[in-house]
């Protein structure tokens, strides 16, 4: 029987198809099955906007999607977002 691909490199796919909902589909998923129902209700509960920033926040934090770094690292850009600064910044 073939071995399920680990969580980072279904991840990894996942983040490539830049999909936000597909995202939140995958992080429910992996909470449901390795985590707990509190984890599943914070995901649940991330607005869309909440989840489309941590699509590229994730995208830019990872070297093997480099490819992508520069496009996501635009979108954070003309949010307000500094995606190499400390976690949550927002540029003023």
């Amino acid at each position: 029987m073939p071995q399920e691909p680990s969580y980072v490199a279904q991840l990894g796919s996942v983040l490539r198809r830049r999909d936000a909902a597909v995202l939140r589909e995958f992080l429910v998923r992996s909470a449901e099955r390795f985590g707990d129902s509190r984890q599943v209700a914070d995901v649940q509960a991330k607005s869309p906007e909440e989840m489309e920033e941590l699509l590229h926040r994730m995208i830019v934090a990872r070297p093997d999607l480099k490819d992508l770094h520069r496009a996501s690292g635009e979108w954070l850009f003309r949010h307000g977002i500094d995606a190499y600064g400390e976690e949550g910044q927002r540029r003023n």
